[in-house]
C-alpha cells in the first residue's frame, strides 16, 4: 500500500507543478500590466490545492486531508494527507523560482510517503517509510560533515510577529557566526530537500504548519538524517520547534539555538 500512497503523492505534485509553471509566466505579464499580484498568487494556490485534493480523493476517498488553503477534511483519523500547494509563496510572487509543491501521508501518526516537486529546477524528491529518499529517481543521502563550523544551515521563521521574535533573529546570527553560514531561502520544503540531498547540513524552523514540513521531514529521515523538536524528542506536529540535520551536527545546532532561547 505504501507504494500506492507514494504514487499518489508523486502524481499530485507533478500535476500541480505544471500549474505553478503555467501561472509563473502570467505572473510576470501581470506585473508589467500593474495587475494585483496577490490575487493571481491566491488563484494559483487554490488551483494547485484543488488539483491535489482531487487526485487524493479519487484514490483514497476515505482519507483525511489537511491543506493550507481550505478547511480540513476530517474522515479517517489514522490516514491524513498534509498538502502545501505552493511552498515559497513570497518567492513565487516576486518571480523567484525557488518554491515547491509538497504532499505527504501520515498513517497512524507516522509519516508513510511524501513528495516535493520544484518544477522550475525540475527536481522531484520523494520518499516512503523504510525505502529511502530519492531525487529524480536517484537515491540521496545527507552530508557527511561532522564539524558544526563546516556546515551550512537554513532557517525558516513564521511570518507572525511577537515579543520572542528577537530570539530567532539572534539565533540566526549566532549560527551564521559559528559556521560556514546561515541562510533563509523562503521555502521550508525546498530547504529540507536540500538537507536530504546533502546540499546543506542543518535546518530549523519555528511555528510552521504540518503541510510545510511533513514531506520534507520524511525525506530527511529516509536520507539518514535526524529531525527533533524540543529537548531532543523526535519531532511531531504538536511541537513548534523543528531541528533537522545530517545527524553529526545536530547537537551543536540544537545547543546554539537553545543558548539564544529558541526552544
Amino acid at each position: 500500500m505504501i507504494d500506492t500512497y507514494l504514487d499518489t503523492a508523486i502524481t499530485a505534485v507533478r500535476k500541480s507543478g505544471g500549474i505553478l509553471t503555467e501561472y509563473f509566466q502570467r505572473l510576470h505579464d501581470c506585473r508589467n500590466k500593474n495587475v494585483n499580484i496577490r490575487d493571481l498568487v491566491t488563484e494559483v494556490d487554490i488551483l494547485s490545492e484543488r488539483s491535489i485534493k482531487k487526485i487524493i480523493r479519487d484514490a483514497f476517498p476515505e482519507h483525511s486531508i489537511i491543506a493550507e488553503e481550505s478547511d480540513t477534511e476530517r474522515k479517517d483519523p489514522e490516514r491524513v494527507w498534509h498538502v502545501d500547494p505552493l511552498d515559497g509563496t513570497v518567492n513565487y510572487s516576486q518571480g523567484i523560482p525557488l518554491c515547491a509543491v509538497s504532499v505527504a501521508l501520515e498513517e497512524r501518526g507516522v509519516l508513510a510517503a511524501g513528495a516535493i516537486y520544484n518544477p522550475f529546477a525540475e527536481e522531484l524528491y520523494f520518499a516512503a517509510r523504510g525505502k529511502g529518499a530519492f531525487c529524480n529517481g536517484e537515491a540521496i543521502r545527507v552530508s557527511d560533515k561532522n564539524r558544526f563550523q563546516d556546515g551550512l544551515y537554513v532557517a525558516a521563521f513564521s511570518s507572525a510577529a511577537g515579543p520572542d521574535k528577537i530570539k530567532e533573529y539572534l539565533a540566526f546570527g549566532a549560527v551564521n557566526d559559528a559556521s560556514r553560514g546561515a541562510l533563509r531561502i523562503g521555502s521550508a520544503a525546498v530547504a529540507l530537500c536540500y538537507l536530504a540531498r546533502g546540499r546543506i547540513d542543518g535546518f530549523w524552523s519555528k511555528d510552521l504548519n504540518s503541510w510545510d514540513l511533513a514531506a520534507g521531514i520524511l525525506l530527511v529521515r529516509e536520507a539518514a538524517g535526524r529531525a527533533t523538536g524540543t529537548l531532543g524528542r523526535d519531532y511531531d506536529f504538536s511541537q513548534s520547534l523543528l531541528i533537522a540535520s545530517n545527524g553529526s551536527t545536530h547537537e551543536a545546532l540544537a545547543g546554539v539555538l537553545s543558548a539564544q532561547g529558541v526552544d
